[in-house]
């Protein structure tokens, strides 16, 4: 009866002690954390590599008609586009003749005296911009044709293409599979893929804003008649220069981009010099809209000076 405490002295003793022991595990949480974590990351890049691939390819290396069924085929054959352009013609024939009543109610208003609402002024412009409106198309064609073959230039028989681009490398599959382990790499390329869809959806943006600007074209080409409507033509003129030629000055920061390659490689050096690729090529739309508006300051301010020369000429005289 006397072992009977001894016993149960010992069982409490080595209950207390596994209670106090620190469980072990097979697995360290962490490190399982930081798998399921990096195997997410390494997942989401690779599928999105896998579609921004064919919409790079689509979109990147030329404007034309994505809706066809080849390269060759021209923008303005855009489904839609065509026929809202025709239907602006018309409407802007209609318009004409709003636009000359009023021309003519300003004339009388000013009583006679110089204005730039004359019937001599206000109808050779008037013209000229529904015969601009009526052949928009086949112009806008021209101008998107010539934006086309400079990016021939610059892609050079295919020397910039899918597997040349700055970011194809720290993107790859191998890349990828390579960071697995290392879950700073990993933040590094999921973010890379996330400013790869930027661009992308930049150039989606870019394709959407151009059918716009052709379908409206007739309107625009009518705007320039009148002083009071002349701003919403120059605006219609920057927004199409800037969206169609921006793909020239991508391509060629990509070119160099691609014939530098000072920094080629999966690792880190290769993700920031595709991250410095991708922040110049968004750079350039912002850059040629600047460069628009100060074309825009130099005439007027060209105009300034000959009106004020002209009027130092009559004073002389």
């Amino acid at each position: 009866m006397c072992s009977c405490p001894r016993y149960l002295t010992l069982s409490a003793e080595s209950l207390l002690a596994a209670l106090l022991t620190l469980p072990t595990f097979a697995v360290n949480p962490l490190e399982l954390l930081d798998r399921l974590l990096g195997s997410a990351m390494a997942q989401f890049v690779q599928s999105a590599r896998t579609g921004l691939d064919q919409d790079l390819r689509s979109y990147l290396f030329s404007t034309h008609d994505v809706a066809g069924p080849s390269p060759a085929t021209p923008f303005t054959s855009t489904p839609g586009v065509a026929s809202v352009n025709h239907l602006l013609v018309i409407a802007s024939a209609a318009l004409l003749l709003g636009v000359l009543l009023y021309s003519g109610l300003r004339t009388v208003i000013s009583a006679g005296g110089p204005t730039p609402h004359q019937l001599q002024v206000v109808l050779p412009r008037s013209l000229g911009g529904l015969t601009m409106g009526i052949f928009s198309l086949p112009m806008i064609q021209q101008l998107i044709d010539l934006n086309n073959a400079l990016c021939q230039v610059l892609v050079g028989r295919a020397a910039v293409n899918l597997g040349d681009l700055p970011w194809t490398s720290p993107l790859s599959g191998p890349a990828i599979t390579s960071a697995g382990n290392n879950l700073f790499l990993l933040v590094f390329a999921a973010a890379l893929a996330v400013a790869v869809v930027v661009l992308a959806l930049a150039y989606v943006v870019r394709y959407t804003l151009l059918a716009v600007l052709c379908a409206s074209a007739p309107m625009a080409a009518l705007c320039w008649t009148l002083p009071e409507t002349r701003g919403f033509a120059r605006q219609w003129g920057r927004l199409f220069t800037v969206s169609l030629f921006m793909q020239v000055g991508q391509l060629l920061v990509l070119r160099v981009a691609t014939t530098l390659a000072f920094a080629p490689g999966k690792g880190l050096a290769g993700m920031l010099y595709a991250f410095a690729s991708l922040y110049l090529m968004l750079r350039v739309p912002g850059a040629l809209n600047v460069a628009t508006h100060y074309g825009t300051s130099l005439e007027s301010s060209g105009r300034r000076w000959s009106r004020a020369v002209r009027h130092l000429a009559v004073d002389a005289v």
